[in-house]
């Protein structure tokens, strides 16, 4: 019989709770799975788009809020060149120093400061694009981070969202029962505001913003990073009681199965919000 080659071991599971500890989400496990989970091409068309409906380019001036380690943030400095300014702002100190290893090693003038989404340090009508990835569903007050979106941003200027609906999440095990379960498990307790997405036309329009556009992908895992992803919120599921030890076992040891047989599959959908800030007497309260 021909040798086959042993498999390499999946690569440690991740969580999203871990993002929210913004020490921990600064380790080697969770740059790697932010870096993966941005080369994913349908979430790039997301990001292509969200530069095109803003209008990024030469001389705009940009906010980028929950910049991480600055992957989207030193793409959007080339961008608004000539003339341009790119501020990124993130919560983790950790990812603030990365960000501004990377800019300078790439050559680059970005500002990058730490601080709070729902209390952004910058003056009114600061910036011509506000935008935030993947920010609000971690947040006690979306809302607030929202309003401080629109406030620092001028009128006319523009606003990009960029946020997934855990309710979208699928994954090809085959026990239907488990994978209902074990999924709701994830989308009810993985992030703060799993189910933001569906306020967010009506948020930003309450909000007094107009040419309110929505746009999805459902953005396909990559098997490595589906394997990191899906084997860990079973785990997490078991761990709290969700599904029993068995089914929890039942789970990672399929996950892990179809990951070697080179046929898992996973997915979550993701939406992108962009909208128009009206001048300020016309904002709502």
């Amino acid at each position: 019989m021909p040798v086959q080659d042993t498999p390499e071991p999946a690569a440690p599971a991740i969580s999203l709770h871990d993002f929210t500890d913004i020490d921990h989400s600064a380790e080697a496990t969770y740059v790697a799975a932010l870096e993966a989970f941005d080369r994913l091409p349908l979430l790039r068309e997301l990001k292509a788009l969200a530069i095109e409906r803003t209008r990024t380019g030469p001389g705009r001036h940009v906010l980028d809020v929950g910049c991480g380690f600055g992957l989207e943030t030193l793409r959007l400095a080339r961008l608004v060149q000539p003339g341009g300014a790119v501020t990124g702002i993130d919560l983790s100190d950790d990812f603030i120093a990365e960000a501004r290893r990377r800019a300078a090693a790439a050559g680059l003038e970005v500002d990058l400061v730490p601080g709070n989404a729902e209390a952004l340090p910058f003056p009114d009508d600061a910036v011509d694009v506000a935008r935030a990835e993947r920010v609000l569903i971690y947040l006690d007050a979306p809302d607030k981070a929202l309003a401080e979106l629109v406030r620092v941003t001028r009128p006319g200027g523009r606003i990009a969202v960029i946020e997934p609906d855990f309710d979208t999440n699928t994954v090809n095990v085959p026990d239907a029962g488990l994978v209902r379960a074990v999924l709701a498990h994830e989308a009810d307790t993985a992030v703060v505001n799993p189910r933001l997405v569906r306020d967010l036309r009506g948020d930003l329009t309450a909000l007094g913003l107009t040419d309110v556009l929505i746009e999805s992908r459902m953005v396909v895992f990559s098997p490595d990073l589906a394997v990191q992803y899906f084997a860990g919120i079973g785990t997490a599921a078991a761990t709290a009681g969700a599904i029993d030890a068995a089914a929890g076992r039942r789970w990672t040891d399929t996950v892990e199965a179809l990951h070697r047989e080179g046929r898992l599959f996973g997915a979550i959908g993701y939406y992108l919000v962009t909208a128009t800030v009206p001048p300020a007497s016309s904002r709502g309260s």
